[in-house]
């Protein structure tokens, strides 16, 4: 079996085991190491995934620093969620294809529980990141993306046990999972359309504050392009907060 096909049960492994983690922890944690895993989920799904996987990466709707790059890239890195490049590369075949055949993630066309916690299993077609493949610090991420986690894994079960190890990595990455999928499914499934896209993109209050802006989703499906997700007062956008900030 070649590489590519034990991938992704490398990082369902690495899944079943953060969401396990998070559930001992709800049951034996204590509110310091449940606000940490918050703190994690802040940087590894606000600054990485939305920030800088989504808005940056893949749509290049904003120019940032080489330095807040890498260290967004960094952020989403350690979330868990698959390397830099295929996750950019899914979400670009996503848009190309949404909610029709050929949309690696929309429960229009696949089951919802599988686009909920399955998606590893969607095959990354490269040709929809040639241009992050030019990029050393991406490749290396992508190339050695399962060796690194492993290390990780096992240098904090070391220095600081397995109950911080579950607050300041697994947990966190379990959140990230399941906040991100929402995106995917009940974004495509329920909420309110402000803009007559082509799709089935909603809007949903949940999964906008829950995921740093990301669930003004129908807004962003308008405009793929535009960085601001939140167009109306109540429609916070934490995402759009920090890019502002960073561009300032």
């Amino acid at each position: 079996m070649n590489r590519k096909k034990i991938e992704p049960y490398f990082l369902l492994i690495f899944q079943i085991i953060a969401h396990l983690a998070l559930i001992w922890l709800l049951f034996t944690g204590h509110w310091a190491q449940l606000g940490v895993s918050l703190i994690v989920y802040f940087f590894t799904g606000c600054v990485g995934m939305t920030v800088t996987f989504h808005r940056l990466l893949s749509h290049k709707s904003w120019d940032a620093p080489d330095w807040f790059r890498k260290f967004g890239t960094l952020c989403g890195f350690y979330g868990l969620t698959g390397s830099p490049l295929a996750w950019v590369a899914i979400h670009r075949e996503h848009h190309r294809y949404t909610d029709k055949e050929g949309d690696p993630h929309s429960p229009q066309t696949v089951p919802w529980w599988r686009v909920q916690w399955l998606s590893m299993f969607e095959p990354v077609d490269i040709r929809y990141v040639v241009d992050l493949m030019r990029d050393p610090f991406q490749r290396f991420l992508h190339e050695w993306y399962f060796v690194i986690h492993a290390c990780l894994l096992v240098g904090l079960l070391v220095i600081v046990g397995p109950v911080w190890a579950a607050a300041l990595y697994l947990a966190p990455a379990a959140i990230l999972w399941n906040a991100g999928s929402l995106i995917n499914t009940l974004n495509h499934l329920t909420g309110y359309r402000d803009h007559n896209t082509r799709d089935q993109s909603t809007n949903n209050v949940l999964t906008g504050y829950l995921v740093w802006g990301e669930g003004w989703h129908n807004n962003h499906h308008a405009a793929p392009r535009e960085p601001k997700f939140g167009h109306r007062w109540w429609e916070v956008d934490v995402g759009w907060w920090i890019i502002r900030t960073i561009s300032r």
